[in-house]
């Protein structure tokens, strides 16, 4: 699905998923599925969204939410993923990224489009083969549906209302065995509904995306003296420069070297290819201590390069890159006698961020990262 704005749009449905970091577990026990469930039912009530459906599955997640005024998509799923984390971590005497950095999400149209998802989201334990019979699956919405619970009443009665007086269960056995277990195709779209939908959802993205835009954009008080202040240091640095240049007529500098002082970076990386000669300077952070070092990777002939890593004894590795939601996502493993690390990173926008772990005899380090400058290697 592609990446939507976080925002808040009246009357959205979000159909949310999220996984686990590398495609870990995100549950173990029967306690960890509970827990996960007693935290969707706390942060419904705080923030005051419906829950028309979810299902948990053992290392990723479906839900089907529409958000009130007190909290956009982006705040819930932080609230949410964030506390469930920190008991995850501390349950099993872990640090370190739990889920994916971020949760894809797709705009729903109410009517039949609401109703056909809460049963696709129902069919997935079956359609994965962790259960016979989706019924007998224990960690879903499904028996509030089944069962006429009174847990979600609101939401239940509004999809039962586009049934036509079919009963939950008829329509769920009808749904899988028809065309609709292909639905995910759609949903990697973004927004699913009919082609009005659509377009009214992306006009009024578009709208707000441009509103936040102009919020950013808008210039206060401070950041205009922040401007004179930088603009008064850049024309004494003018003057010191030329006083130094005129001070020393018999060295010349070349209008080439100049022009590659002064040139804007000017390649954008998109694909595998951009990456070969392009170096990084890179910040990492401590996930067990209150430490960060600096690192630079460099991809050279084919190979993936860390500085840090290279000092500690591991050689230049292999690299695989793929595209995922616009992003390329790199993975790379380095070994050497008595020891691993792996690496993975999301480049965009010429940024790059990601998980390296480090594991040597008795001793592991984890570090999360992000980039701070980039260059191209001449």
């Amino acid at each position: 699905m592609p990446r939507l704005p976080r925002i808040y749009i009246e009357g959205a449905l979000y159909y949310v998923t999220c996984r686990g970091a590398h495609e870990q577990k995100l549950f173990k026990e029967k306690k960890d599925y509970y827990m996960y469930i007693e935290l969707l039912n706390k942060y419904r009530k705080e923030f005051e969204f419906k829950l028309f459906a979810y299902v948990l599955l053992p290392n990723h997640i479906h839900l089907l939410i529409e958000p009130s005024s007190k909290a956009t998509i982006s705040e819930i799923m932080h609230a949410l993923n964030t506390s469930y984390s920190k008991y995850y971590n501390s349950t099993y005497q872990r640090k370190g990224h739990l889920f994916r950095e971020r949760f894809k999400a797709c705009l729903v149209e109410r009517g039949s489009y609401l109703a056909r998802l809460t049963a696709y989201i129902h069919l997935n334990p079956q359609r994965l083969g962790l259960v016979e019979e989706v019924e007998g699956y224990p960690y879903s919405s499904l028996p509030i549906y089944i069962e006429n619970k009174e847990e979600f009443r609101e939401e239940r009665e509004e999809v039962l209302g586009y049934l036509g007086g079919e009963s939950y269960q008829t329509y769920l056995n009808r749904i899988g065995e028809g065309p609709e277990a292909g639905l995910h195709k759609y949903l990697r779209r973004g927004i699913l509904g009919s082609k009005e939908f659509v377009n009214k959802m992306r006009q009024l993205i578009k709208e707000k995306e441009e509103e936040e835009e102009r919020k950013e954009e808008a210039p206060s008080y401070k950041k205009l003296g922040w401007y004179i202040g930088i603009g008064a240091g850049v024309s004494l640095l003018a003057l010191s420069l030329s006083i130094s240049y005129l001070g020393r007529k018999k060295k010349e500098v070349r209008t080439e070297e100049v022009k590659k002082i002064i040139e804007p970076q000017a390649f954008i990386i998109t694909k595998t290819e951009d990456l070969k000669d392009t170096e990084w300077k890179i910040k990492l952070i401590s996930m067990r201590e209150d430490k960060s070092l600096a690192d630079t990777f460099t991809f050279s002939k084919g190979k993936f390069i860390s500085a840090y890593l290279s000092e500690k004894g591991f050689s230049p590795s292999n690299y695989s890159i793929t595209l995922e939601d616009g992003k390329l996502i790199l993975e790379t493993l380095q070994s050497k006698e008595g020891g691993s690390a792996s690496l993975r990173a999301e480049i965009e926008n010429n940024k790059m961020q990601g998980v390296l772990s480090i594991q040597e005899r008795e001793s592991k380090e984890d570090y999360s990262f992000v980039s701070l400058s980039l260059r191209r290697r001449r």
